[in-house]
């Protein structure tokens, strides 16, 4: 069975996105996390695992109910010297909490050190964003234990169909804005100080990058994590969609930063429907034509990621 996963991006979403038709949505956390995403801190943590317990209660006795929730965790920040305190502070209290969450995504291998120490390796899958380029890598982990892997979405499709139909355990990223890069330093600060600037750079969605070698404006964030530098289109996946699931994927991912709610709730409704047996074709077309003015492209599925 293929979940469909979605990101939450504010708290004030999760209402939402509780009943549009995801299986998983993934969070980001204060001191975990290193995304343009809202982090959110334990109390608001508790709070959607209660919110989803009520839903599943309710889903269990109403059968016009939609699809079963479940939570995630992103937790994708790297970690320095320093800030494995407040890491493994996490990794307990999540432990404690291991049967209430569906997978903790990690990029950082001490994260991996701190599952195992709490008994929590079957929660967990590696994500290290850009880097799942390899079989052999995505093979390793598996191997180790983990619930799985995601592929990197810079790669073609063809690259992504190899890994997936491999692996067997693997999550692919199928819709909205990818990140292309991260950084720990704080360009954006570091900019503002060379130039002498007065604009907020730091938290500020409204930043972006035009590289010489793109037409297109890529979002620049950053945060206490450092710099994020996520892709100037829309991922779409309609017309590859079919390809991606004869590969078996575990979990299809539409990542939410930067996009708007309604674009986010249209892309799931869309997917789900897809899931569900009607025509990608079709439903890619109504998509495209409802948000013709966002960015929308096949990524990298037909290309290399140096343009």
């Amino acid at each position: 069975m293929k979940e469909l996963m979605t990101t939450l991006e504010r708290y004030e979403d999760f209402s939402a996105l509780l009943t549009s038709g995801v299986e998983n949505i993934v969070v980001s956390l204060e001191g975990l996390s290193s995304t343009v995403s809202q982090k959110l801190n334990k109390e608001e943590l508790e709070m959607l695992l209660r919110d989803v317990k009520s839903h599943n209660e309710k889903t269990a006795y109403d059968q016009n109910a939609k699809e079963k929730v479940s939570i995630s965790i992103r937790a994708n920040q790297t970690f320095h010297e320093g800030m494995l305190k407040e890491a493994e502070e996490w990794m307990q209290y999540l432990s404690e909490r291991k049967d209430d969450l569906e997978a903790i995504l990690f990029a950082d291998p001490s994260l991996f050190y701190l599952a195992k120490k709490y008994q929590m390796v079957e929660k967990m899958i590696y994500d290290p964003e850009t880097l799942m380029t390899s079989i052999n890598d995505a093979n390793w982990w598996i191997q180790h234990g983990v619930k799985g892997i995601a592929i990197s979405p810079l790669l073609t499709l063809q690259e992504t169909e190899e890994i997936a139909s491999k692996v067997e355990k693997a999550v692919v990223t199928v819709h909205g804005r990818t990140m292309m890069a991260r950084s720990y330093r704080k360009l954006l600060t570091a900019y503002q100080e060379t130039y002498d600037l007065d604009d907020k750079v730091v938290q500020n969605k409204n930043l972006y990058l035009i590289e010489k070698t793109r037409d297109g404006q890529m979002p620049v964030y950053e945060d206490e994590t450092g710099t994020l530098i996520y892709s100037e289109n829309v991922l779409d996946s309609f017309d590859f969609i079919e390809k991606i699931l004869e590969s078996h994927p575990m979990g299809l991912l539409i990542e939410g930063c930067y996009l708007p709610l309604e674009e986010q709730l249209q892309a799931i409704k869309s997917y789900r429907r897809i899931l569900n047996g009607e025509d990608p074709v079709l439903i890619g077309k109504e998509y495209r034509e409802q948000f013709a003015a966002e960015p929308l492209d096949s990524g990298y599925y037909e290309q290399k990621t140096v343009k």
